[in-house]
């Protein structure tokens, strides 16, 4: 990217323009060179990160794709699974902690991350972002019984840990 003359950031908010126009049926007009040239070094760094992470492998091995992202926030999206459940719960105890950014559900994923059965995994984490999703809402309402919705987090939780966790052998 830095070799076509863009920053990640730029790249990345490219791919991302030139995605929405292709999902809006591709309007005519609606990209300029600009956004094309700065996508495609995204599609170029994505292709090197692949050749790059891979090279070695055997063919049957290789994936055929990858997919970059962009790091806005390292510590939560680089998160190991002990650390990423360790950060959930400690959100969920944060009553300071409103704001909807969707680390909730990037954390989640992360401890989801290695689930085959893509299904249960999407459910799970859907689960942990409504629960707190409801937590964080009920800090708005004077009213609003709190602990019952901290509790629906903590369960959420302690699922996508018992779905995620590993068999050990004796």
């Amino acid at each position: 990217m830095e070799r076509a003359g863009f920053t990640a950031e730029q790249a990345a908010d490219a791919a991302f323009a030139v995605e929405g126009w292709d999902m809006n049926g591709a309007p005519e007009d609606a990209l300029d060179d600009w956004d094309c040239v700065a996508s495609d070094a995204w599609e170029q760094a994505n292709i090197a990160a692949l050749e790059a992470c891979c090279a070695g492998w055997p063919d049957d091995r290789r994936p055929t794709t990858v997919s970059l992202e962009l790091l806005i926030e390292p510590e939560t999206q680089l998160a190991d699974r002990p650390k990423a459940l360790a950060m959930l719960r400690e959100r969920a105890e944060d009553d300071k902690q409103r704001e909807f950014d969707g680390s909730d559900g990037i954390l989640a994923w992360r401890v989801a991350a290695d689930l085959e059965n893509k299904p249960e995994m999407r459910d799970l984490v859907t689960g942990i972002t409504v629960a707190f999703t409801a937590l964080k809402l009920a800090h708005f309402y004077p009213d609003e019984q709190i602990e019952p919705k901290r509790q629906a987090v903590h369960d959420a939780i302690n699922a996508l840990e018992a779905a995620t966790e590993k068999p050990t052998s004796h």
